[in-house]
């Protein structure tokens, strides 16, 4: 009796410009978040995590809560912006969460220690636009899908 091996190789070839473009936001997204998180841990340190210290990244004040909300869904992102239906659930995810991050750090405004996450104005504006980020990926993965699905078809 012979056994025959057959070798199955199943090679993904996934290149950046290949993506689509919610795909390719919602990498770009990722990446942005992720470097912001970084940068706010080296200006931050890790001490006083819900402090209301003077620490600022390109305007924006920061302290170690907020940098790690924006280092795990940058990493989060990261790992789901590869396929088209994983990337429309973060798109999903990133809108509402980081509408709640506006609604908490709105109050403060420009007073340093009045909220949990110690956010000036304009970093409240890079919340906002990070939730409607989140909203047009979901959105345009879905429009995306459903057009692949009316080409089949076809």
């Amino acid at each position: 009796m012979t056994i025959s091996r057959i070798k199955v190789e199943t090679v993904v070839d996934v290149r950046v410009t290949s993506l689509p473009w919610p795909q390719l936001a919602a990498m770009v997204l990722s990446v942005l978040l992720a470097l912001l998180g970084l940068a706010g841990f080296a200006v931050t340190g890790f001490d006083d995590y819900f402090g209301a210290g003077p620490d600022y990244v390109l305007g924006l004040r920061v302290n170690p809560l907020q940098n790690t909300v924006y280092l795990v869904t940058g990493l989060i992102g990261l790992a789901l912006c590869w396929r088209p239906k994983s990337a429309r659930v973060f798109g999903a995810l990133m809108a509402p969460v980081y509408l709640v991050v506006f609604a908490i750090g709105a109050p403060s405004g420009e007073v340093a220690g009045t909220g949990p996450l110690n956010a000036n104005s304009a970093m409240g504006f890079v919340h906002l636009l990070v939730g409607f980020a989140g909203v047009v990926i979901a959105q345009g993965c879905v429009h995306i899908e459903r057009s692949r699905r009316r080409h089949l078809k076809a």
